[in-house]
């Protein structure tokens, strides 16, 4: 499942978005602050592999 670091233009909020593994990304993400539908996952990170996927585990990065 990767999880996408997102960005909103309008309220400058950054958050994180889990996508199942077997689903595509949307084509409009939705901000989870101000609910605009201009968010956009930040170009400069990559999505990163859900701890869960990834060998030994870890700690969800979306819930914390």
């Amino acid at each position: 499942m990767p999880v996408f670091n997102l960005i909103c233009p309008n309220c400058s909020h950054r958050f994180k978005s889990m996508v199942l593994a077997s689903a595509k990304p949307p084509a409009q993400w939705y901000c989870s602050s101000c609910q605009s539908a201009d968010a956009y996952p930040d170009p400069d990170t990559a999505a990163e592999v859900h701890p869960w996927e990834a060998p030994g585990g870890g700690a969800c990065l979306c819930c914390g």
